[in-house]
């Protein structure tokens, strides 16, 4: 019998579906909220993470209804072929990093892999496609794909940290937004489940000794500081990933020499502390992917005491956020340039030591603004603390135009 799938959320993974829906035999149609008052009949509804559980009156429908209803990551983790290694990556910061790694790490070994999911690829589309030779994936996983992953039983699920973030989405706030990560590890072995090494009582082998990154006593990289990985939350993000390659590659298989080359040729991906430029003494660093609180204190951590003091730029679209901790940072700060929709509310974490520089919904402004605060030495970093949609298309429009306005200074 031929199946029929209503699809809620015409975006990249509503696509996706479609394409794998359409390779099962399966029919389909893709609605989005402003298209339709009510859902058509079908015999399942999957539904795209970005479509918001508690604004969208479809899929509040398909709730009330009682339908049978799934998400986008269940519906494409399910037809990937069996002989596929399925990894997943979750956590409030540190989740592209984390999947980025622990593929170029697999591939560098000789295990073809893919990175899927949440970075951009939707694991129904590499489900369509069925890439020939391809033997793992590995998955980062949103809290809003978790939501419908009833099914999702990836061979081994790390879990970095627990955040402020997306807590508008949850009537039961912080702690709702928690146990929906927690299910990542649901239908995981409990030797597979793997925490992040700064967050938790992590029971992982990995770890970081004497500025070497240990497997219980064996040395995989003998000097981090040969490597990016030196700043508290990415040697997090380093061991998680070794513990996902090892729960592929049996330890005593590994081949250490190869492993450790592979740590060290690993480049980070744009929008994530990145150097932009030095302007008269001044040093730029774009960290639009910082977009909660926490990640901001990542990024400040990691560049104080490089010389003069940080002019941080701060704003975007609020998610429900806390962003109180920002104010332990004021030590390492000479201003706080503000910006965008939660400029303002951000502005009233911080106390009369720290100037406070208001720049409206002007981003040109807010680069300018923060070029005048700087004296020499300093550094000026955007490190937003929120999302870039009331102002831009996305965390990368928001960087580049950053770097765009710093090479004109």
């Amino acid at each position: 019998m031929n199946k029929s799938i209503v699809i809620l959320g015409g975006g990249v993974s509503g696509k996706a579906v479609a394409a794998l829906a359409d390779k099962l035999g399966y029919s389909s149609v893709i609605i989005n909220d402003s298209d339709a008052e009510s859902l058509p009949g079908a015999d399942m509804v999957i539904a795209s993470p970005g479509v918001h559980p508690l604004k969208s009156h479809l899929y509040r429908q398909a709730v009330s209804e009682k339908r049978i209803m799934t998400g986008e990551l269940d519906f494409g983790a399910a037809h990937l072929p069996k002989n596929i290694i399925q990894l997943a990556v979750t956590g409030t910061n540190g989740k592209t990093t984390t999947t980025e790694l622990a593929c170029h790490l697999l591939n560098t070994l000789g295990i073809r892999t893919a990175a899927c999911g949440n970075i951009g690829l939707p694991v129904s589309q590499v489900a369509a496609d069925a890439p020939e030779g391809l033997q793992a994936v590995v998955i980062e996983v949103s809290s809003f794909q978790l939501e419908l992953a009833e099914n999702f039983a990836p061979h081994a699920a790390v879990l970095l940290n627990l955040k402020s973030d997306h807590e508008e989405r949850y009537t039961g706030g912080f702690e709702e937004y928690c146990a929906v990560k927690k299910r990542i590890f649901d239908r995981v072995d409990p030797k597979r489940r793997f925490y992040g090494v700064n967050s938790f009582d992590s029971q992982g082998r990995a770890a970081v000794r004497n500025g070497k990154l240990m497997y219980d006593n064996i040395v995989l990289v003998e000097d981090l500081n040969a490597t990016a990985f030196t700043a508290p939350h990415n040697i997090e993000n380093l061991a998680a990933a070794t513990e996902l390659v090892l729960s592929v590659v049996a330890p005593d298989k590994l081949d250490i020499k190869l492993f450790e080359q592979a740590v060290k040729s690993f480049k980070f991906g744009r929008h994530r502390i990145e150097f932009v430029a030095e302007k008269n003494s001044v040093k730029y660093y774009n960290d639009s992917k910082a977009t909660n609180p926490s990640a901001v204190t990542c990024a400040v951590n990691a560049l104080a005491g490089q010389g003069g003091k940080i002019v941080l730029m701060l704003g975007g679209s609020d998610k429900g956020m806390d962003f109180s901790e920002l104010a332990l940072l004021e030590n390492h700060l000479r201003a706080v340039v503000l910006f965008g929709a939660s400029g303002e509310t951000i502005g009233k974490v911080f106390s009369n030591k720290v100037r406070k520089i208001s720049s409206g919904m002007d981003f040109a402004r807010a680069v300018s603004d923060a070029r005048s605060a700087a004296e020499q030495g300093d550094i000026v970093l955007l490190s937003p603390a929120c999302a870039s949609f009331d102002m831009f298309k996305g965390y990368d429009h928001r960087g580049n135009c950053f770097c765009e306005l710093v090479e004109q200074l």
